[in-house]
């Protein structure tokens, strides 16, 4: 069975204590090697100076289209066919731990490739992030086997090899990020009381993220957007490509920064999608709270907006009109899904806040809600294990997080850092009725204490070097503030082009004709907009209609429909519709809705595996052969 795999993009995971009720900023940045890199693998690489260097402007004519005989001739990554059956090539390339000193080892990072669907018409690469950080660039690339809307639009799937890859220390990539044993560094940062203001948890503190280091040695300090961006271009080398276009979505808007900003003369085009602006104002505590705060302020409307959606007695949590009530009376329970995870206080409020990111997950708050209420916390905990992974183990985006912060504004020092939280924690209580519920501030943020492992700050701006960059901003992004985008372009880009867009959810491509023609005049023609702020009619809003299932009888209609695709071409329809109907009546009796859900959202591996198993054996019964 072709195990659905998520095909938006990943949401920017919020981790860190106060970022976990505030959704703070990724800022970008990652701490810098040992010393400036030449150019290495035909790289001409940007020194770090004050001074931008040019790239492509928007004027640049469009790169000829016309594929030379064997346009792939020139990649030395080692590539075979992808697991479960997708039309995509697999690889890995290797790439120095520290960019900056080959002394320090190797790590793969894993690639996978999908080809152009029109090879006569191929352009070149599109490279891909989907966000986080820690989302895998790998299971990005396998939407585009899903083919058209899936993730990308079918002139871009044309004319492009589009490639993703997991970055350091995610999914496939090496290293394994650990940072001591599981339960080891949360048991540090618990028996911290607020902020660290005693020599013993000053020393907790440093101790926590003195474990990366003690787990995985060098890398551990080496996991930033720095070191992905160098990963980025070792890819490119390896590909054999002068140059390379990049969509990033989410976080992947900071990679974009990086990337455009080092390697200049590497981008051919360049869009970022639910941008980020990587460079927030800190300069005062006043500007660092407002900013904490801007980036809550959609979380509170949203959940204010998918509890008072609840507003029928069909919805699990109407409450006689009062959802809002009920969503209150269960917050002491979240301590349940907290202990799911070894005591990590950020899961429940994980759990409430993950279903937000796009309308169509409101059903799943609700019913999560529901079964709290019964005293069954399995479905909030599967919400919270889309961000958190496994129970006790340290958080990886926060981590890289804290690099980023470091290195790019190393004036937030710890003691800076710590005489905020306070302050930013009334704040937040005051402006946020509905999220401070969740008491997210008795975690204890470790971001303080990575001054212990960073090395070198940037020292120059974060600005794209010039390149220009089509930036999409959407005002209803639940993650990505529209003014965080608005600053990206006018305060942090040199040459960047903003686009306006409406959306419910995340991201806007490809999900809006507006933004998916810029996007494919920007990426296959090099055109850019002649204004540096383009509006976009907004995507239509459907009130009733939900992206998932909330019935047995929808998830019932969702596994028939994944059954049917899963069949090879030029299969009996008769029959197949025959089989898939005994598949789903076995599926929906072996497992309980939202472990299904789960699965075919690819959260659950498990139970993704068992629906597979299921659906072969059916398939084997009926003489149907599988799609490839």
């Amino acid at each position: 069975m072709r195990t659905v795999r998520r095909t938006r993009p990943t949401p920017r995971l919020v981790t860190l204590p106060l970022a976990l009720l505030l959704a703070i900023a990724v800022v970008a940045s990652a701490c810098t090697s040992g010393g400036d890199d030449g150019e290495s693998d035909g790289a001409a690489e940007v020194e770090r100076s004050t001074t931008p260097s040019t790239a492509t402007s928007s004027t640049t004519e469009p790169t000829p289209t016309t594929a030379t005989p064997d346009p792939t001739a020139a990649e030395t990554v080692d590539l075979s066919p992808c697991p479960d059956g997708m039309p995509l090539e697999c690889g890995v390339v290797t790439v120095p731990v520290d960019h900056g000193d080959e002394s320090a080892g190797t790590i793969d990072i894993a690639v996978a490739i999908h080809r152009a669907t029109s090879p006569e018409d191929r352009i070149g690469y599109l490279l891909i992030n989907p966000g986080g950080p820690g989302g895998s660039g790998v299971e990005y690339a396998y939407a585009a086997g899903f083919g058209p809307g899936a993730a990308f639009t079918d002139a871009v799937l044309e004319r492009f090899d589009i490639v993703g890859f997991d970055p350091r220390g995610v999914g496939q990539s090496g290293p394994t990020f650990e940072c001591g044993e599981p339960g080891e560094q949360l048991a540090l940062l618990d028996s911290i009381d607020g902020a660290a203001d005693t020599d013993d948890e000053i020393a907790a503190g440093e101790q926590a993220v003195a474990l990366c280091e003690t787990s995985m040695g060098p890398a551990a300090a080496l996991l930033g957007s720095e070191s992905v961006a160098r990963d980025m271009d070792a890819i490119r080398a390896a590909l054999g490509a002068e140059q390379i276009s990049y969509y990033g979505a989410s976080y992947g808007s900071t990679l974009g920064a990086w990337y455009a900003t080092l390697f200049p003369e590497r981008v051919r085009a360049m869009v970022v999608d639910g941008a980020d602006n990587p460079v927030d104002d800190l300069s005062s505590q006043a500007a660092r709270i407002e900013s904490s705060l801007e980036e809550g302020r959609q979380f509170e409307i949203l959940l204010n907006e998918a509890l008072l959606a609840c507003d029928s007695d069909e919805c699990p949590i109407f409450n006689g009109g009062d959802p809002i009530g009920f969503y209150l009376d269960q917050i002491d329970d979240l301590e349940l899904v907290n202990e799911a995870f070894a005591g990590d206080p950020s899961a429940g409020p994980l759990a409430i806040i993950t279903p937000l990111y796009d309308r169509g997950t409101w059903p799943e708050l609700w019913n999560g809600l529901a079964a709290l209420s019964e005293g069954d916390a399995q479905p909030l905990i599967d919400q919270a294990a889309f961000q958190l992974g496994e129970p006790g183990v340290a958080n990886f985006t926060g981590h890289v997080n804290c690099l980023d912060l470091w290195s790019l504004q190393p004036q937030f020092d710890r003691a800076t850092q710590l005489e905020d939280s306070t302050a930013l924690g009334e704040a937040a209580a005051e402006e946020f009725p509905l999220l401070s519920q969740l008491d997210l501030l008795t975690a204890t943020d470790p971001c303080p204490f990575y001054d212990t492992i960073v090395g070198e700050p940037l020292g120059r701006p974060l600005d794209g070097s010039d390149v220009p960059i089509l930036v999409i901003g959407n005002p209803s992004d639940p993650a990505t503030p529209f003014t965080e985008s608005v600053e990206l372009v006018e305060s942090t880009l040199s040459n960047g082009y903003l686009v306006e867009a409406d959306h419910p959810s995340h991201v806007v491509y490809p999900s809006n004709e507006c933004v998916n023609e810029l996007v494919e005049a920007a990426l296959i023609d090099l055109e850019l907009p002649e204004s540096t702020t383009t509006v976009c009619p907004p995507s239509p809003v459907d009130e009733e209609a939900s992206d998932l299932p909330t019935t047995d009888e929808e998830l019932g209609e969702l596994l028939f429909v994944v059954c049917l695709a899963s069949a090879a071409d030029g299969t009996d329809e008769t029959a197949l519709e025959t089989a898939c109907d005994v598949v789903v009546d076995r599926i929906q009796a072996a497992y309980g809705f939202d472990d299904i859900l789960a699965a075919l959202q690819g959260q659950d591996d498990v139970t993704a595996e068992g629906l597979a198993d299921l659906l072969d054996a059916v398939f084997a019964e009926n003489d149907i052969t599988p799609s490839a």
